[in-house]
């Protein structure tokens, strides 16, 4: 069986190729998130697994939940809804995130750090992150004191490690070697 990210990634692709017809690439984001931690919420999740409710209950429970929505927005949770992809909007919201920040040339971070950063700090890795990677770098950060200094920055395929931990590893393999 396909996992969930597979199959959500054509239905991804297709919403991102309509926000971008449409310039609505905000609106998607906020519905596809909304959405996902709908369908993630146990009593939703349970009514869902329900058996004998139909397809289009399904979508219409999502809907009722959901503010002022479009024929678009009707029609895709209908599709899921009968394609039984409804489970599939956690998936498809990230992968939709993603190409909408490759199209508008941004990238997320993650920083883990010994301790909280200053908005300076995070500033500055913002920028200096996004002259490497010429793009517009937003990041989210996490506390762990095991990490002792220092930091690690995760954006994308690239990992940074400036933590102390990591140093007296590196350490520890070459003294090893």
């Amino acid at each position: 069986m396909a996992s969930e990210s597979t199959t959500a990634r054509p239905y991804a692709r297709a919403i991102f190729e309509l926000a971008s017809e449409r310039g609505g690439y905000d609106e998607w984001s906020g519905r596809l998130g909304y959405w996902a931690s709908v369908v993630q919420d146990e009593a939703i999740r349970t009514r869902l697994a329900e058996p004998g409710i139909t397809a289009q209950a399904k979508a219409d429970l999502i809907a009722k939940v959901s503010d002022g929505l479009d024929g678009d927005s009707l029609n895709l949770l209908k599709m899921l809804a009968e394609n039984d992809r409804l489970a599939s909007l956690p998936d498809m919201y990230q992968q939709y995130e993603q190409l909408r920040r490759e199209a508008q040339g941004e990238e997320e971070a993650h920083v883990i750090s010994a301790y909280a950063l200053t908005d300076e700090q995070a500033s500055s890795i913002e920028e200096a992150l996004g002259k490497r990677l010429s793009r517009k770098v937003k990041i989210t950060s996490e506390v762990d004191p095991d990490l002792i200094g220092g930091a690690v920055i995760r954006a994308g395929d690239l990992v940074i490690d400036g933590s102390i931990r990591g140093r007296l590893a590196a350490l520890e393999q070459s003294v090893a070697s």
